[in-house]
C-alpha cells in the first residue's frame, strides 16, 4: 500500500472517526455516572468498551453523524468539550434516582445510629449499609424489570434530539438539572422519613420512661431499640420505598427529553 493510498483511506475514514469520537465523548460521562451503564462498580476497561460499542452502533446502525465537517483541530476540541458537558448533564440526571436511594438509606442510618451496624460490637463499619442495600436493590429491579430499556432508549434518543456538536449550555437546561437534583434530594428524604420518625418516637419514649423511672436506667435501651425497630420497619416498608424510587426512574425518559429540548 502506497502512502497516497493510505492517506486517501484516512481521509475517507475521517468523518466516521469524528462521529464515533464525538459519540464516545458524550457517552463517557454517562458510563461513569449512571450505574445502568457501569457506574463506579464496573472496571474502567468494561465501561470504555461499552462506550465504544454504543458509539459504533449509533454511527453505523442508527446513522448518527457530524452535521458539519470538522476543519481544524480547535473546532474538533470545542465539539468534544460540548459533548462532554452535555453527556455529564445526562449522566447526572440518569443517576439521580439511584443517588436518591443512597441518600435515603444514609438518612435512615443517621437516625438509627451513625451507622446503625457500627453500634453492634465487632460487627459493623462506619459506612451506610442501608444506603448500599437500597442502591443495589434499585439497580437490580431496574435491570431485571421493564425500565432498563426505557432509560436506555431515553439516553440514546438524545442523539436524535440534540445532534452531535449542537448542544448549548443554556439557562433552561441548567435550571432543569437543578430542579431535578432538588427533587431527588426530596425523594431521598421522603424514603427515610418514616424510619426517622420511628427512631425519634423511640427516643421520645425512652426519654419519658427514664424521667418516670430513673432507677431503671433505660437509656441503654435506646440504641438497640432504634436498630431493631428501624430495621423491622424498613423490612416491612421496603416494597413501598422501591415503588417510590421506581417511579423516579420511570420519569427519566421525560426528564431527558426536556433536557435535550433545553440544550438545543
Amino acid at each position: 500500500m502506497t502512502l497516497e493510498l493510505l492517506w486517501t483511506q484516512l481521509e475517507h475514514l475521517g468523518p466516521h472517526t469524528d462521529a464515533v469520537a464525538l459519540c464516545s465523548a458524550r457517552l463517557v460521562p454517562m458510563a461513569f455516572l449512571c450505574p445502568l451503564l457501569g457506574g463506579q462498580a464496573v472496571p474502567s476497561t468494561v465501561k470504555l468498551s461499552l462506550v465504544l460499542s454504543l458509539a459504533l452502533f449509533l454511527h453505523l446502525a442508527a446513522g448518527v453523524k457530524v452535521p458539519v465537517p470538522v476543519e481544524t483541530l480547535g473546532e474538533w476540541g470545542a465539539l468534544v468539550l460540548r459533548e462532554l458537558a452535555y453527556g455529564t448533564a445526562v449522566g447526572l440526571l440518569a443517576a439521580l434516582p439511584f443517588d436518591a436511594a443512597r441518600m435515603g438509606g444514609r438518612f435512615i442510618d443517621l437516625f438509627r445510629g451513625a451507622s446503625a451496624e457500627a453500634s453492634l460490637p465487632v460487627a459493623g463499619s462506619r459506612e451506610s449499609a442501608t444506603g448500599d442495600v437500597l442502591y443495589q436493590l434499585l439497580v437490580a429491579q431496574v435491570v431485571t424489570g421493564g425500565l432498563f430499556p426505557v432509560v436506555l432508549s431515553g439516553i440514546l434518543r438524545g442523539f436524535g434530539v440534540v445532534p452531535l456538536g449542537a448542544s448549548v449550555p443554556s439557562e433552561a437546561a441548567t435550571r432543569h438539572v437543578v430542579l431535578l437534583a432538588g427533587s431527588a434530594l426530596a425523594t431521598g428524604l421522603a424514603v427515610g422519613a418514616p424510619i426517622a420518625a420511628a427512631s425519634m418516637a423511640v427516643d421520645c419514649w425512652v426519654g419519658m420512661a427514664s424521667r418516670a423511672a430513673p432507677q431503671m436506667n433505660l437509656q441503654e435501651l435506646g440504641a438497640p431499640l432504634r436498630i431493631l425497630g428501624g430495621g423491622a420497619l424498613l423490612w416491612l416498608g421496603v416494597g413501598v420505598l422501591c415503588e417510590r424510587l421506581l417511579a423516579e426512574v420511570a420519569s427519566l425518559e421525560g426528564a431527558l427529553l426536556l433536557l435535550g429540548e433545553g440544550s438545543r
